[in-house]
């Protein structure tokens, strides 16, 4: 295993997949050979996962398949370019990821290799391996590692950019691992298999492909938070002192948003989502706002319990950053923002009581990677970008 990414020999066109909790991207995307140069998103789809009442996860992942099914046929028959490889990058629930913290030292000071490195990571990955094979044991199915990444390394202490090569006592490696059940990676690469043959499948999560793009993009303090609202499921990643330190889930995404206005209301889905839209246009009579406004709160407060919950569950070391990036459907984000801003318990949280969010939208993007044809989707550049400086 390499400390170090490779690089590319020649150029290639790479099918990205953005496997998500509410629906399926996919894109073919050109990555160039020159380092200089961007990726470019040549054609790109994007498909809803069913919504059913009940979460069961057997069904859901049976959706889920579904939806990249029917995506990656949309890819091949736009007849655009065959790939060479295949990334599906996952979000919640279909990976689980965690932070670790590897230390080493010595009574003399060594030179910090990329060997030593490399053995640090694969013992704790193979330490990692067997805890979970042990943990899993009595389970259908024991989580596979899909990415090993390497957040910061710091030698006496000291968080260090370039560390092979110096003279140390001590080192210390911050790494995220994420994993998924094989069970579900076995299913994604069959349906994958049936319309790209023989072309080979990676696997990535969605926060480590934000937190790269973001870190490249925007000058931004040394800890920030990143927050995905997805289909059923939000995720949360601190960032403190450029250090992914931490991911955590809760169960509250559009689709719960939209279950609880249908379902207060007694009204259908489609009738929910265009009753929300006269809202947040504000093309609601003022006695039809002032009827649907507490429900609305009600929501609100709801979101809040389920962050709180997830927040209790990190170590009382770590405290939210002020600045926040934020990933959501583009019909939510702005209420979410509000959201965000006005949610007691965020507030007394974060720096000076008042949060900073930053929507990643796609357009701010364009200088980091170009599209071609279609709609600037921020999921799919995020992941293209994150792509090519892996390679870099």
């Amino acid at each position: 295993m390499s400390f170090l990414f490779s690089s590319s020999k020649k150029e290639k066109v790479i099918a990205i997949f953005d496997v998500g909790s509410g629906s399926v991207g996919g894109a073919l995307t050109r990555i160039p050979t020159d380092k200089t140069k961007v990726p470019t998103i040549l054609k790109s789809f994007r498909t809803e996962v069913t919504y059913h009442e009940e979460l069961d996860f057997d069904i859901f992942l049976k959706d889920m398949l579904k939806a990249l099914h029917s995506t990656a046929d949309k890819l091949y028959s736009s007849k655009i370019s065959a790939p060479d490889e295949i990334l599906c990058v996952l979000s919640s629930p279909w990976y689980l990821s965690e932070t670790r913290t590897i230390k080493m030292t010595k009574d003399k000071p060594f030179i910090f290799t990329s060997k030593i490195a490399d053995e640090m990571l694969d013992n704790e990955l193979s330490s990692v391996r067997n805890l979970y094979k042990e943990k899993y044991s009595n389970t259908k199915s024991e989580p596979e590692i899909i990415e090993q990444q390497v957040m910061g390394v710091s030698l006496n202490g000291y968080l260090v950019e370039e560390p092979i090569g110096m003279h140390s006592r001590s080192a210390e490696m911050n790494i995220a691992i994420s994993m998924s059940p094989k069970s579900a990676l076995d299913a994604i690469r069959e349906i994958l298999s049936k319309t790209f043959h023989h072309i080979p499948v990676s696997f990535s999560s969605f926060v480590l492909s934000s937190y790269i793009a973001v870190r490249d993009r925007y000058v931004v303090p040394d800890s920030y938070l990143l927050l995905d609202i997805g289909g059923e499921i939000t995720d949360v990643a601190i960032i403190t002192k450029g250090v992914l330190k931490a991911s955590i889930s809760f169960p509250f995404g559009r689709k719960t948003f939209f279950k609880y206005m249908y379902t207060k209301l007694e009204i259908e889905l489609r009738d929910a989502e265009e009753l929300f839209k006269l809202y947040s246009t504000n093309s609601l009579s003022e006695s039809k706002r002032e009827k649907v406004e507490p429900l609305f709160k009600s929501i609100e407060n709801s979101w809040g319990d389920e962050f709180r919950k997830a927040i209790s569950t990190l170590p009382h070391t770590l405290t939210l950053p002020s600045t926040i990036f934020l990933t959501a459907n583009l019909d939510v984000r702005d209420w979410f923002v509000d959201v965000i801003r006005n949610e007691p318990f965020i507030q007394s949280m974060v720096a000076n009581h008042k949060a900073t969010v930053v929507t990643l939208e796609g357009p701010e993007f364009l200088t980091m990677c170009s599209v071609k044809d279609g709609t600037c989707d921020p999921f799919l550049m995020i992941e293209a970008i994150a792509f090519m400086r892996k390679l870099n």
